[in-house]
């Protein structure tokens, strides 16, 4: 009977914490695995309830190149609730068609063990294109004005004018040709990148670091010779004042090896090598009203109403959503006429960012509840609109919204509530009790599982010992 009684909670109570789910849960996600050679195969460590990005250094898959990385935030309420959401993503590519199979592995993520199963990768011929169409990448890189140079060190920047608040691309790089006569290591790598960073990052500048946690070598060809790239750092840069942005020179040691005169006798030198100072003009942007204010950048509205006709009193929920290019995190929230029709409760944000070396892509999400008080047709684009600087037209544009709500019904009057002499819903605000705490049913139902757990230790223990 004992027995039976012990079997019984124990049961009870590795049913109840399976049933907790971690806050912090991590796991590791393929893309689609029918490619062609122009598309990478895709691995992504998503994790849950994490602010900060951790490092992730994902595997070497035989036969496959590692590219680019990548890192998506997302961040929304939900139930008055912070959840963000961290994507890591890697990009591998085939240099030939055929089916490739990814063994497992296994990741370490904030020292948690994420384990992968195996799977196959299937890369096809991309129409035209050769089967080496993906094996070297052709760069622009300004500093070599001819092919003298077997190695050197090069800061990138993707454009050398920008308006203020407009993002740019700086990039490190040590590029070494395929036929050079050396053979080098790097050398205190660590330390020398922390002073290289210090010296670079402009201070003047809002940073989206991609992350490099290592160092990635891939071919390229440069006016047609080719030679390895080892990627060191990526990320891109918003200036926040009209003051030029200066990169100086900064110099990388390695660990060179030459070979001496005598036979089998070889020699390790460190050799420096230096790059080229970089200047990134910064312009101001026209004169506006609002030009210390506006977001910069390419954006488009997406916009969508819970419910386009309603009845006085009624509340509906509005979504205004800027999407594009530029400083996601910066976006402002739009401009918003006041009415004597409407109650308009101030928004939830949540954004997606996605941060890449070619762009920090993304989107802010403004979700309104909006209560109409009178009946009427009402396009909404008299009450919401959106002010930014289209790089692109190189002008000031405007996000309106075409939405239009249509109100059926008496107005809405209440006794506390009424269109004469009235601001709408937030009357009487100063006599609400604004110290009461909202319910976090969640918390709740956990410390209650917590303590049940505890009373079914307690009477495990008691009926073990009886």
């Amino acid at each position: 009977m004992k027995l039976y009684a012990l079997l019984n909670i124990f049961l009870c109570f590795f049913s109840i914490s399976l049933a907790q789910t971690p806050d912090n849960a991590a796991t590791i996600e393929y893309g689609p695995k029918n490619l062609t050679l122009d598309q990478p195969f895709l691995i992504s460590v998503v994790l849950r309830d994490v602010e900060t990005r951790p490092s992730v250094i994902f595997p070497e898959i035989k036969e496959l190149e590692k590219r680019s990385k990548s890192a998506t935030s997302s961040v929304s309420t939900v139930d008055g609730r912070k959840v963000v959401i961290q994507t890591i993503t890697q990009e591998y590519y085939a240099t030939k068609a055929g089916n490739y199979l990814i063994p497992e592995f296994t990741l370490t993520v904030n020292n948690t063990k994420l384990r992968s199963e195996e799977t196959m990768v299937v890369f096809a011929k991309s129409g035209e294109e050769g089967e080496n169409a993906v094996a070297a990448e052709n760069v622009d890189v300004g500093e070599v004005e001819d092919n003298s140079q077997s190695v050197f060190l090069s800061v990138q920047t993707d454009k050398k004018q920008v308006y203020i608040r407009q993002g740019f691309a700086v990039r490190i790089s040590l590029y070494i040709a395929e036929n050079a006569p050396v053979q080098m290591e790097f050398y205190r790598f660590n330390e020398q990148l922390q002073g290289i960073l210090k010296a670079l990052r402009p201070v003047n500048c809002w940073e989206e670091n991609v992350g490099v946690e290592e160092i990635i070598k891939r071919k390229v060809t440069i006016r047609g010779r080719k030679f390895a790239e080892y990627n060191m750092y990526q990320a891109r840069f918003f200036p926040i004042t009209t003051e030029d942005i200066r990169l100086p020179a900064v110099k990388l040691d390695m660990l060179v090896t030459e070979s001496g005169r005598a036979v089998n006798v070889e020699k390790k030198l460190v050799k420096g090598f230096y790059s080229r100072p970089v200047e990134v003009v910064v312009r101001q942007l026209p004169d506006h009203p609002l030009r210390d204010q506006v977001a910069v950048g390419q954006y488009s509205l997406n916009e969508r109403l819970s419910s386009d006709l309603v009845y006085p009193g009624e509340s509906v929920r509005y979504m205004f959503k800027v999407e594009g290019v530029g400083n996601i995190t910066a976006i402002p929230a739009p401009v918003i006429q006041a009415s004597s029709s409407f109650d308009i409760y101030p928004p939830e944000v949540s954004q997606i960012t996605k941060r890449s070396y070619q762009s920090v892509v993304g989107e802010k999400t403004f979700n309104y509840f909006v209560v109409p008080r009178k009946d009427g047709e009402f396009p909404l684009g008299r009450y919401f609109h959106w002010i930014y600087f289209n790089v692109e037209k190189e002008k000031y544009d405007t996000l309106r919204s075409e939405a239009s709500l249509e109100v059926r019904g008496e107005d809405y009057k209440l006794t506390n509530l009424s269109l004469s002499g009235s601001s709408g819903l937030y009357d009487n605000l100063e006599n609400l009790d604004s110290g009461r705490e909202t319910i976090d049913y969640k918390k709740i139902l956990k410390d209650l599982t917590n303590i049940v757990i505890v009373l079914l230790l307690v009477t495990m223990i008691w009926v073990f010992r009886k």
